[in-house]
């Protein structure tokens, strides 16, 4: 019975995704529709009406045909003597059975009972914030995976640093990473220097992704054999894809985003400033021989 439930309650899900639109709140009398149906208003089956599935929201449903499976959130129904219907979830109502009526399971839930409604609350909470996770994880892989491919040419350069010592690097990102934070609230502080700082918080999250993009790609390193024959961003796919599995981890997860987000920023610093130094160097040399000639 627990699995013929499961089974109901997908297929209803599966009528939700499929989206069907809006149609009139009162079904034709008569004909047969064997598509579901998806309403937002107060919804009758008529008698002779066949449906597959139906979800109701909000307002009150009353069948008097035919149907699989109904899904009623806060909200009533009633099942008149002509109704025969597979199951009836109700989640926030109540289900009025008419005798005559035939119904195979009914599943009631009032959102009126504390545990109900504490556990409605949890589990929509938990989906969405492992739905929003998801989504964060597929756009950190693609967009990581990206920037070393297209940095594949001069990424060898802030990876050497970061074997070199990875300690140093992170120290260095905690310290700039605590500098920016200071520095924007800083900015912050004033309404002149409000868009100031929402601009030096964007530059440093772009040097963060960056170095998350290397921090990858010293991860892959470590596991792919042979990196040296694979295309850069093979190696980073493999980099991220593990650093996002252990993030998603509770509790350990975010210790460990943490980690690799301020050692990504340290890798950007030092890049950086590689970079300077050697655009400084190179300008010395003619400043010199301009003030000889």
């Amino acid at each position: 019975m627990r699995w013929r439930w499961l089974y109901s309650l997908w297929g209803m899900l599966l009528c939700i995704a499929i989206g069907l639109g809006s149609a009139p709140s009162v079904l034709a009398a008569q004909g047969t529709m064997n598509a579901g149906l998806i309403r937002t208003s107060t919804t009758q089956v008529a008698p002779g009406q066949a449906v597959g599935d139906i979800v109701v929201v909000g307002h009150n449903l009353t069948i008097a045909g035919i149907a699989d499976h109904v899904l009623v959130i806060n909200g009533n129904v009633t099942l008149l003597p002509t109704s025969r219907v597979d199951m009836v979830v109700d989640l926030g109502g109540a289900v009025h059975t008419v005798p005559g009526a035939k119904v195979y399971t009914v599943f009631h839930a009032s959102l009126t009972d504390p545990f109900w409604s504490g556990a409605l609350v949890t589990g929509l909470g938990a989906l969405a914030v492992w739905g929003g996770l998801l989504a964060v994880s597929i756009v950190l892989t693609l967009l990581l995976t990206v920037i070393a491919a297209a940095l594949r040419e001069t990424i060898r350069v802030p990876l050497a640093e970061m074997q070199r010592s990875v300690r140093r690097v992170g120290l260095t990102g905690l310290f700039v990473s605590v500098g920016a934070v200071a520095f924007c609230a800083l900015l912050a502080a004033t309404l002149v220097g409000i868009p100031f700082a929402v601009l030096c918080f964007f530059l440093y999250a772009v040097a963060a992704i960056v170095g998350l993009a290397v921090v990858a790609v010293w991860i892959g390193r470590m596991v792919v054999n042979d990196p040296a024959q694979r295309p850069v961003w093979v190696v980073a796919l493999v980099g991220v894809s593990l650093l996002v599995a252990f993030c998603n981890i509770p509790f350990v997860g975010l210790l460990l985003f943490c980690l690799a987000w301020v050692v990504g920023v340290g890798v950007t610093t030092h890049w950086l400033w590689m970079l300077w130094s050697m655009r400084k160097g190179r300008r010395r040399p003619s400043t010199l021989d301009n003030g000889e000639l």
